[in-house]
């Protein structure tokens, strides 16, 4: 199969990142909500079933509806208050909002624990960006263009593909020129080190990519559940990375530097 590109190592982090969006309180479109919503009871239903009807949310009967309307009413009461403190980004509504935070994670994050020390730092590659000097105020790559739109995983706890497969996106625009869509379904069946949708790990899934390139998304498209590999059987060309590399454990100026030149795997 042909190969798209070969380029120098990801890196991943096991850290949050926040992103600067310039917002103030009272950009409510972004929201999804306004002031007023927050008034009265009555209000608070309209907006819950408007948002309903926007998600295509359906309740099995009348008590689970109100249950997920008294989390959608804590949700809210979150979002609106955080965003009244001014903060460097912005909570709006979502199709998670009538979930608590056990529920979210039970059902997209995954059950193994996030334990790091599992992956194999030995096979790590050193860190290049140690030399670098010239570091940019900010950066964002979805201004470079860098950055595919933002895909949903559904049920499945397979967000260890999706950050794995931005990261090479990101970095094979960044040496090509070219921002392809990549198969997270490939890494969901092909990278049996992790659990398929009950979690994973971004360095053994970086680490495939390496070995073995990944195919294009709409030659190897996303299922959200966990088959077969069927990388041999799939047309068409791959992307392939030249190795693996991780930001040092605890050092900002690391992290820094790495995101300066490239996504990161978080």
């Amino acid at each position: 199969m042909a190969t798209i590109s070969s380029f120098s190592k990801l890196f991943f982090v096991a850290i949050c990142l926040s992103v600067r969006m310039g917002l103030s309180y009272g950009d409510f479109s972004i929201g999804g909500y306004s002031p007023d919503d927050l008034t009265s009871t009555e209000k608070l239903i309209n907006l819950f079933d408007s948002w309903m009807v926007e998600y295509g949310k359906v309740y099995k009967d009348i008590d689970e509806k109100i249950y997920k309307f008294e989390i959608f009413k804590d949700n809210l009461k979150y979002i609106d208050e955080t965003n009244k403190k001014n903060n460097t980004y912005w909570l709006g509504l979502t199709s998670f909002t009538d979930l608590t935070n056990d529920e979210f994670k039970e059902k997209y994050v995954g059950s193994i624990s996030e334990s790091w020390s599992t992956t194999e730092e030995s096979n790590d590659e050193g860190f290049i960006y140690d030399d670098v000097v010239n570091i940019p105020a900010s950066i964002d790559w979805r201004q470079k263009g860098a950055v595919t739109p933002v895909r949903h995983q559904g049920s499945c706890g397979s967000c260890w593909t999706f950050s794995s497969v931005a990261a090479v996106e990101g970095i094979n625009k960044i040496v090509t020129g070219r921002l392809v869509s990549l198969s997270e379904q490939e890494l969901l069946d092909c990278e049996r080190r992790s659990y398929g949708c009950r979690g994973g790990f971004p360095p053994y899934a970086l680490q495939y990519v390496a070995q073995n390139g990944i195919h294009l998304r709409q030659n190897y498209p996303y299922e959200g559940v966990q088959r077969q590999c069927r990388a041999r059987q799939v047309q068409g060309p791959k992307v392939k990375t030249d190795g693996v590399g991780r930001v040092p454990r605890n050092n900002e100026r690391a992290l820094i530097q790495a995101i300066a030149n490239q996504p990161v795997s978080v």
